[in-house]
């Protein structure tokens, strides 16, 4: 991190050797840091597991391609919820220094970029993969089971890409401090990464999946709308060209609309760092005079990075009540204890028993009177 002005009192003194960021910040202020990255990291850690469980208990939910690319983005949450917030949130707010290895210094790194580029690859996949069910849905359907190869793909693409931070990322020490850093063989090497990896990997993908939802939604509404003017002409109604019901066109407008609030959502939480992250690379050291406002800066961009990792849940939790509905069914199977669950068997195995008994008895009752 940059060097610091302020130290760890309310004073505004400078500080020529705070390298610490926990220095620039008073105790209170590191409170209320720690208080917000923690909420992230508990209902980030409880939505995601809760939406992964659903997916792979109900079968019905497993079988479809695009709930297999949710479980992928949901894997991808949890990996940045375990590995990347506990670690960032003790290293500058606790304890202000690396005190984790020089492993774990490239690994954070390579697992955050490893999840965060995983999580992209899956929604574009899953944007073009509408796209094509909804302007060819019958060239389509046979070539569902692919997805789930593209899926596999786009992870083993960012693990490749990220495999950088595995060579760049090192464990220095400043004024007997240490710290994972990034070191490039150059500044112009690490500024042409961090440029193209932000436009490549970022920006294009996200602008790119916006407009190919919003094109598919306008496709869907004129379908929509055709079937609606047509409605009452059954020749049209039962010709080969409209064979898909205009339930079906509601429920794929639905989901789309669904995947363009998610896709937003990761443009407002994903946008702002990797644009810091251009500004410092191209920035003049007169625009970098300022240390506490880049680290606050920065400190905002990564909680909003991290934030992306709780908006998925919420939005299946508040737009899909299929989704709503398996996640209420695996936390009643979760809470449900053993002893309890062992007595409602022994109930239903008493009541199942209780006619072959009473059968028994009846059976063998003597006949005639004495």
């Amino acid at each position: 991190m940059t060097i610091g002005k302020m130290n760890g009192t309310d004073s505004n003194e400078t500080v020529p050797n705070c390298f610490f960021v926990k220095c620039q910040f008073t105790f209170g202020e590191r409170v209320i840091i720690i208080f917000f990255f923690t909420m992230i990291f508990f209902v980030s850690l409880v939505g995601n597991c809760v939406l992964f469980s659903a997916i792979l208990r109900h079968k019905r939910l497993r079988r479809s391609s695009t709930n297999f690319s949710m479980l992928s983005l949901s894997f991808a949450n949890i990996l940045i919820t375990l590995f990347c917030i506990p670690v960032f949130v003790i290293d500058l707010f606790i304890m202000g220094k690396w005190v984790f290895g020089l492993i774990a210094c490239k690994l954070v790194s390579f697992v955050q970029n490893v999840a965060i580029n995983a999580a992209l690859f899956t929604l574009l996949i899953i944007g073009v993969e509408k796209f094509l069910v909804v302007y060819f849905p019958f060239h389509v359907r046979s070539q569902r089971t692919k997805v789930r190869y593209l899926v596999l793909g786009g992870w083993i693409v960012g693990i490749i890409q990220s495999s950088v931070y595995l060579s760049y990322r090192t464990v220095k020490k400043f004024h007997g401090v240490a710290y994972c850093i990034e070191d490039w063989p150059s500044f112009k090497t690490r500024q042409i990464f961090n440029i193209v990896q932000a436009v490549a990997l970022r920006f294009v993908p996200i602008t790119f999946m916006i407009c190919l939802h919003m094109v598919t939604i306008m496709k869907i509404r004129a379908r929509l709308q055709y079937r609606r003017s047509n409605e009452q002409d059954e020749t049209l109604s039962n010709s080969a060209m409209v064979q898909v019901s205009p339930h079906a066109l509601k429920t794929r407008k639905k989901a789309v609309v669904m995947l363009v609030v998610i896709v937003t959502a990761s443009a407002f939480t994903l946008f702002p760092y990797n644009g810091f992250m251009c500004w410092r690379m191209l920035a003049s050291p007169e625009m970098l005079a300022d240390p506490f406002a880049s680290n606050v800066a920065y400190i905002v961009t990564m909680w909003l990075v991290f934030f992306n990792s709780v908006c998925h849940p919420i939005i299946f939790g508040l737009m899909s009540s299929e989704y709503r509905n398996a996640a209420k069914r695996t936390l009643s199977i979760t809470w449900k204890s053993p002893a309890s669950s062992r007595s409602r068997s022994d109930i239903r195995k008493q009541n199942r028993e209780e006619p072959m008994i009473m059968t028994a008895q009846i059976g063998n009752c003597p006949s005639g009177s004495s």
